[in-house]
């Protein structure tokens, strides 16, 4: 036993820590400290590991590749709660990069195959290893940009978890895949073609590893493009539908005003002729025919405006007691459309759930400000009939075939705009608190 035999497992082991930090770039906007302190806490945790890990393997067994499984389990323990994002995207970012590196291992084994053709994987050389590493490093950094970039845009916009657990079963089948054609007689590359078949296969499962990231990212990524358009159409309907109910009004007001000057010859004979019943009666009738404003002005932004008074009217039409409170600047630096899908998603739910009551217990109290500056606070207070569903610590719709995904997307869109938000209920009423930052968009 000697140097020699400590190193080899420890710098293995520590490969674990440029494929970890690649995981981060991802979950970069999700980390639960700042970046700098982040890496320090999953390099001590690496180093120790691979520290008491090779320590193990040097007075207790040569054959340290059984070590890797605890030694994923806990670098994946640190990484997953160094982030505050679901175990599912942790899971699946962590199995892919590890698919990829498990892969260049792979390739680190034939260099090792070339250079010690009667050799094994339990004599792995320390050149092989220092191969294995510029491997790892340079992919690392190769992929740490697109990682950062394209993988932040779904951890960000993606918050399906089926999805995810989807793609993590995908890394985990190359993963598994990696791990079966790991060589450990040398001598099997070195018969007939069986090398060269062995690169080439190995070289293909490599580029359709990444070829299916590619077509996973654009996939997602026009669902989301998607839903984010029908969330503008949905808008830009009630925007519609809130111009054709204030036109009809006006076109109503102008006949009326038009038709002004005859009533009041009418009033001036009546009163003239002192016809007070016919003159009351008059009134009456006329009071009836004048059109009454259905639109009313919450705020100044308009998106919001009609989608407030498109669920201020649903509300009414329910009967249900409806209170709503807004006071923001006339303008917000953050997109209407993120603004209106979180209070859109808030009334929608309150508004299902208040028609399951009596009508006389139905009510909707929102409140909408900013203070502080940049923040707008959103707290909405609604009736239910008591009844929750929780998964998780998380609210699942009580009706059949829901899923809370609406209350997932508010949750989502708050922590986008670096706010948060939270769901609480007592015995009858169901409370909803969302916090935004209302700052320009880089």
């Amino acid at each position: 036993m000697g140097l020699k035999d400590f190193l080899l497992p420890f710098i293995n082991f520590m490969l674990f820590l440029p494929t970890t930090l690649l995981c981060l770039a991802p979950a970069h906007n999700h980390l639960r400290e700042r970046w700098s302190h982040a890496v320090i806490r999953l390099s001590i945790l690496i180093t120790c590991t691979a520290v008491a890990l090779s320590f193990f393997a040097l007075y207790i067994s040569r054959d340290w590749s059984f070590l890797y499984l605890p030694a994923f389990i806990i670098i994946f323990c640190g990484y997953h709660f160094a982030m505050n994002v679901h175990i599912s995207q942790s899971f699946s970012i962590f199995l892919l990069v590890c698919a990829f590196t498990t892969s260049i291992s792979n390739f680190s084994i034939v260099f090792d195959a070339f250079l010690h053709p009667d050799g094994n994987l339990a004599d792995f050389s320390f050149t092989a290893s220092i191969f294995e590493i510029t491997l790892v490093l340079l992919f690392c950094s190769l992929a740490a940009y697109p990682a950062a970039k394209f993988g932040g845009y779904l951890i960000d916009h993606l918050q399906q978890h089926d999805v995810w657990w989807s793609a993590g079963i995908v890394s985990t089948l190359f993963f598994i895949f990696n791990q079966v054609m790991v060589v450990r007689k040398y001598s099997t590359l070195h018969t007939n073609m069986v090398g060269a078949a062995y690169i080439a296969v190995m070289s293909i499962m490599f580029i359709l590893l990444i070829f299916l990231c590619i077509v996973f990212y654009f996939m997602v990524s026009a669902i989301i493009k998607k839903a984010e358009l029908d969330d503008r159409n949905h808008i830009l309907e009630m925007q519609e539908k809130q111009y054709e109910s204030l036109q009809q009004y006006l076109n109503e007001d102008a006949k009326v005003r038009h038709d002004f000057r005859q009533t009041i010859y009418t009033l001036k004979e009546l009163s003239s002729a002192k016809d007070y019943n016919t003159l009351d009666d008059y009134l009456s009738r006329y009071i009836n025919i004048v059109p009454q404003k259905n639109t009313q002005s919450f705020c100044q932004d308009n998106a919001l405006n009609a989608l407030l008074n498109h669920y201020y009217q649903r509300a009414l039409k329910d009967n249900i007691k409806t209170d709503i409170e807004v006071s923001l600047p006339g303008k917000l630096h953050m997109d209407s459309i993120s603004l209106c899908s979180i209070v859109g998603n808030i009334l929608e739910n309150a508004i299902i759930a208040c028609s399951e009551l009596p009508e006389s217990k139905r009510f909707i109290h929102l409140v909408i400000s900013k203070e502080q500056g940049q923040e707008i606070y959103i707290a909405v207070s609604n009736s239910f009939n008591g009844k929750t569903r929780q998964k998780n610590g998380r609210y699942l719709s009580t009706h059949k075939g829901g899923n809370g995904i609406g209350l997932i997307s508010v949750t989502a869109t708050s922590e986008q705009h670096g706010g948060s938000a939270s769901f609480t209920h007592d015995d009858k009423v169901f409370y909803s608190n969302i916090m935004l930052v209302d700052k320009n968009e880089p």
